[in-house]
This record gives C-alpha cells, structure tokens and sequence, in this order.
C-alpha cells in the first residue's frame, strides 16, 4: 500500500529515571482517526487520492531491568493511497505500516536520548513483524 506521510510530530516525550527492579511496562496505543482536516482557506482537504487520517500512538515503556522509562504522544497525519473506507476497515496488517513511521520514531528518540543519558543506546523491541490489532479489534 502507498501511503503519503506527513511529518511525524512529537507532542510529548519524557524520559525518567526508574528503578530497574519496577515494574516492566509496554504500553503502545495506536489510534487512527479521521479529524475533519481543513486547508489553509479553511476548506475540507481533498481526499480524492484516498481518505486522510491522523496516527496518534501515546506510549509508555519500561524494559525489564532499565534504569529509566519513556512515555509521550507522537503522530503523524497519513494517506493511504486509493483507500476511501475508515479506520476500522484496515486489517492489522494496513494499521502496522501506517503507524511504522511513527513508532520507528519512538525508537529512535528512546536511542538518541538514552546515548546521551547512559553512555550508550539503548533499543526497543518493536519489530515490524509485531503483530497489531486494529482499534475495534482490541475489545474482542
């Protein structure tokens, strides 16, 4: 599926010390929605290309025996290309390569920053090959 991709945009990130014996925590929440976008003369975005939605992944993570943990909200605003249904109409599979860019993101901030703060990087266990269940599916 191509999809054009918007910037991705960090709305928060918070890196703090934990205690590496706390409780290990993953909690990555992506939401898709369909916002009603408008362009700049305040007119409804055209969607003839496919229908535009907004990722919002809040996310807050503690691996096992690390001495810190990350929370925060990233988005980023997507098309996918010649698809015109809504959010819950994409299987597991669309969901996980529209919301890629964004938690790739996740993992490299959570990179860079622990370089910094640790003397070496650490990274997170998101794989591409994860499996992610649509938004309507979580409740089943």
């Amino acid at each position: 599926m191509k999809i054009n991709k918007g910037a991705v945009s960090v709305q928060s990130f918070h890196y703090d010390v934990e205690s590496p014996s706390a409780d290990e925590k993953s909690t990555l929440n992506i939401s898709i929605e369909h916002p009603e976008f408008k362009d700049k003369n305040g007119q409804p975005m055209n969607e003839d290309e496919g229908k535009i939605f907004q990722v919002v992944i809040p996310f807050e993570i503690h691996m096992k025996e690390a001495p810190f943990k990350v929370s925060g909200l990233v988005g980023q605003v997507v098309q996918p290309v010649g698809f015109h249904g809504e959010a819950e109409d994409l299987d597991g599979k669309q969901v996980q390569q529209i919301s890629r860019s964004a938690v790739e993101y996740i993992e490299t901030l959570t990179y860079q920053v622990t370089s910094v703060t640790l003397n070496h990087g650490i990274s997170l266990n998101f794989t591409k090959d994860a499996e992610i269940k649509p938004n309507n599916e979580e409740d089943k």
